[in-house]
Parts: structure tokens; sequence; C-alpha cells
């Protein structure tokens, strides 16, 4: 069998977007003319070259097959090389070859049953490209279109567009509504509305996971079960497709509309582009978030707080949130750095759907970070392109706190007994008393974040010159520089009532000590760990 000389116009378009089905579809898509001359040889497959070798060797079973389809003008099934294939005879004259091996959890009667549909749909097309070689025909263009429109959409960097621009081709050119849900990073689908598109009525916020088809599958739900789940208000057919991207993001698309075998077989083409373009835009967002946060370690003396800063307002900004924190704590749970809004970080295994939290870990060290935003919750992309930051944040900063750790500790969780003391003996010198109060908790009420954040909401009690920070993971010290032993007594207790009324991680009691110092009296030592030493008495008694 020679085969047909492809350079006119018709047959590049015609091989062009039967090659795009072919490889969309899984198929093998072969059209022959009536004197078994090879018109579109598309595909480089193995299984798309077999089916070429037996075609273009004349092969006489497959002759005999393909001027049974020819005269009957009915699909007439084969086997090719364990595949199931399927000849569609052509109008014009010639065939239409299919053919696909049936996949590990698929009977030989469903996918005969899917070739069929394909076929339905592929033969009047290709007829009409036969018929009118010098015009481009509506499938063809469609397809064109369609990956123009979505491609346009892609650019733009939002899955919100994609989304919208689907939707809407959809509703104008086959009158089909469709609902997209994707899975929350917390838990269960939920339908992801474009700003593009109308919400259509009928589409329920949530949906049941158990009724999706396996990935990559397009499943008609019977008219009783869409019923059930709140799907088709309207008379009509209703069809699920799933389908994944990136490493752990699904998406589930809910078709509504009278679908025909036709219909159906183009969704699936048209859902294909979808997964496509969804991919890209989270390819080039993880793409890009890993190099807004990546960086080389920090120079000498560059403050690590303000670099982890930047980087979180990266994330933060990718995924829409509103507020985040990050911690890095050894793999044995000492903590290194907190840094942002660290009240976040508090019972992170509970699920919230407007909290976002990952984790990036390696033999010595663990990053956390927690995103929250308001009212829309966050989807399984927005955890893969923040765990790419994540990961891209995780070996700089490691490398900048190992290798300032004694600077990077005094700047973090240094101890401030020196500060303070020194803030207080320059205090009396001037004339003024100098108190200190010592808040020690029990460690093992104490979570990843929680003194932190306690330090933030002290420092919002005080006055302008008052000073408070970190002694250890377990205690915190406030100086009052020009405060009696009676006024400290007062934003002593005030504190107490403050920390006592954190009910984030249940009751929490602090031991609390005072000291003060008063000009031209005598005092020796420390006046940080006098007041550190009442508080331990405290705690003893």
């Amino acid at each position: 069998m020679q085969v047909t000389d492809l350079d006119s116009a018709a047959h590049r378009q015609a091989c062009e977007w039967l090659g795009e089905v072919a490889q969309r579809l899984g198929l093998v898509i072969e059209v022959v003319d009536a004197q078994h001359v090879l018109l579109c040889s598309v595909g480089s497959t193995l299984e798309a070259a077999s089916v070429r070798h037996l075609l273009v060797s004349g092969d006489s079973s497959l002759r005999e097959v393909m001027a049974e389809a020819m005269r009957s003008k009915m699909p007439v099934p084969l086997t090719i090389e364990g595949m199931q294939a399927l000849c569609f005879g052509l109008a014009p004259g010639g065939v239409l070859l299919l053919a696909r091996a049936a996949a590990h959890d698929e009977s030989p009667e469903e996918c005969r049953h899917d070739l069929e549909s394909v076929g339905t749909w592929l033969t009047s097309a290709v007829e009409s490209s036969l018929g009118q070689p010098n015009t481009i025909g509506v499938e063809p263009y469609r397809i064109l279109s369609f990956r123009r429109i979505l491609r346009d959409a892609t650019s733009r960097g939002s899955f919100r567009r994609v989304i919208g621009a689907f939707v809407e081709a959809l509703s104008v050119w086959d009158d089909v509504r469709v609902s997209a849900y994707v899975p929350a990073a917390a838990d269960g689908f939920f339908q992801y509305v474009s700003t593009m598109a109308v919400r259509p009525a009928s589409a329920p916020d949530h949906l049941d996971e158990s009724v999706l088809p396996r990935l990559g599958r397009i499943k008609r739900l019977p008219r009783g079960d869409a019923d059930r789940l709140g799907l088709t208000p309207d008379p009509g057919d209703t069809l699920l497709f799933r389908f994944a991207i990136g490493t752990e993001t699904e998406w589930a698309l809910v078709f509504s509309g009278m679908i025909d075998d036709r219909v159906e077989v183009r969704l699936r083409v048209y859902s294909d582009i979808l997964r496509e373009s969804l991919n890209d835009v989270l390819t080039t967002a993880v793409g890009r978030v890993a190099a807004d946060v990546g960086r080389r370690p920090l120079a000498p003396h560059e403050p690590i707080d303000n670099a982890v800063q930047i980087a979180l307002g990266h994330l933060t900004t990718v995924v829409g949130g509103r507020e985040a924190a990050m911690a890095f704590t050894t793999s044995l749970g000492r903590q290194l750095l907190v840094s942002g809004h660290a009240e976040l970080l508090s019972g992170l295994d509970e699920l919230r759907p407007n909290r976002l939290v990952v984790r990036v870990a390696d033999l010595g060290f663990v990053l956390t970070v927690a995103i929250d935003r308001d009212q829309v919750p966050f989807a399984a992309f927005d955890r893969e392109i923040v765990q790419a930051g994540a990961s891209a944040m995780h070996p700089w900063l490691q490398a900048s706190l190992q290798r300032s750790h004694d600077s990077e500790r005094r700047h973090s969780f240094r101890p401030i007994d020196t500060v303070f003391d020194q803030l207080a003996t320059e205090a009396v010198a001037s004339g003024q008393q100098a108190s200190v109060i010592v808040m020690l908790v029990d460690i093992a009420s104490v979570y990843p974040g929680m003194l932190p954040a306690w330090v933030g909401r002290i420092r919002g009690q005080l006055r302008g010159g008052d000073r408070a920070g970190l002694l250890s993971d377990h205690e915190i010290a406030v100086l009052l520089c020009g405060a009696s032993a009676d006024q400290a007594a007062t934003v002593s207790a005030r504190l107490r009532q403050l920390l006592e009324s954190d009910d984030t991680n249940g009751a929490v009691h602090p031991n609390i000590g005072l000291t003060t110092r008063v000009p031209n009296a005598p005092f020796e030592g420390s006046l940080v760990a006098a007041a550190r030493a009442c508080a331990a008495t405290d705690r003893r008694n």
C-alpha cells in the first residue's frame, strides 16, 4: 500500500486535528481511501506504528474488514495486536479505523462502546473534511478556537480565568452547563466559582467524592442519582469527569444539558485541553513562587527575620492570603525561629477550610508555614504552590541559621538579662525606678509560636519605653522603666489575666516574679535574675 502525498492543505489540516484527538483520547486513528491508500498518518506510538505497518503492507485480513465496512456502512470490529478496533465506512469512499487497548479495569464491551461513540463523532467530521478539501471543518475549527481561547486565558496565569473561559465556551457552542470542583486543602471537593462565568443555580457547594469516576474517565449519571445530588433541576443529561494536574491536585467537572454520545466525546477532548491549560497555570505558579522565595544564604549581617518576612509575603500574596506565620524547628521540636502572626501556628492538626498549613522536613529541621484568608477555602493547588515555596525556603533558611547560629540565636532567643539590666541601670542612674517582671510557663504546655505570640500581645499593653522579650523557650521578661513596685504589681496582675484568658491551648497559669530597683538604694547582682528567682519561688509554692 502506498502512502498518499500529504502536501495538500486539506490533508495537513485533517491529519493535524485527528492527531490531536488521537493523543488526547489515547487512540490509534487512521483514514484510508477506497483504493486502500493511507490518507492520514498520525501518532508516533508503538501501537500506531503496528497498525500503520499492517495498512502499508496490505494485510489481507485487514483489507477484508475494511471492504466489509465500506459495503455495510456499519462499524466492523476486529482485533489488532491485542487492541480492540473498529472500521467505519466513509461516505466519499474509504474507511476510518480506530483502535486502542482496553484499560485494566475496562471490559472489551466497554472499550468497543467507547470506540463506537468516538467513531460516530469522527465519521461525519472526516467526511466533511474530505468532501470540502478547501475549507476547515466545524470540529477542527472548534478545537483550534478552543485551544486559542484557553491559551489566552492561561497566559494570564489565573485558574479562574481558564475555568471561566471553558465554562463560557461550552455554554455558547454546545449549550452545556459546567460546574468545576476542586479538592479543598482541608477536606472534600468544593465548587470553584469563576468570576467570568455565571454560577449554575443547580450546582451544590460541595460534591460527594464517592460519586466521581476514576481519573481520566467520564461517567453518565442516572437521573435519580443526579436528582439526589441536586445536580439537575432541568431536563437533560448529567455527566461527571475527573482529571489531575501537578502532583496532587484533582479537578471534577459536572456537565449538564442535552448530551448525546457525540457531544460527550467532544467534551472529553475539550476537558483534556482544559487539563493541559490548568496544568500550565499551576506549573508556572509553582516555578514563579519557588524563584521568588528561593535565594542564596543570607549575608553575614543581614537580619534573617526580614528575609523570612519577605518570603512569607510572597507566599501569602500568591494564594490570596490575609496573614501568615512560619516556624522553623529541629526535628526534636526545639524552636529556632518564628515569624509572622504566630497564633496561626496553634492547633495545627485541626482542619480549617480557611487556613493552609504545609510542612517541609529533612532529617534535622522542620519548616512549618501557615496562611489564612477570608471566606474562600484553600484548594489543593494552593497547597501545592505554597509547598513549592516552602521547599525553596527550607535550604537557605537552614543554611543561614546553621552558619550564624550564635548571632541569630541572640537575635531570636538570646538571653536578654544583660540588655534589661543595662537599661535598668541607666534608668536608675537618671533618677527613675525600674522594675522587671518574669513570667514562667510550664514548658509542657508551650506549643510552637505561643510565647512569641504572647510577647507581641504584651507589647501592645505596654508604654512606648517599656520592653518585653523572651528569656528562654518558656520564660518571658518585661522591663518597666519609671514604674514603682506597686505600679509594676498592677501591670503584673493585668499580664497574668491576659495570659490566663488565652484559651487557644487550654488553661495556662504562669508563675510570676517581680523585682524593683530604686535610685540611691543598694542593689547587687542582676535585676532580671532576681525576678527570675521570684518566679521560680512562686512556682515551688
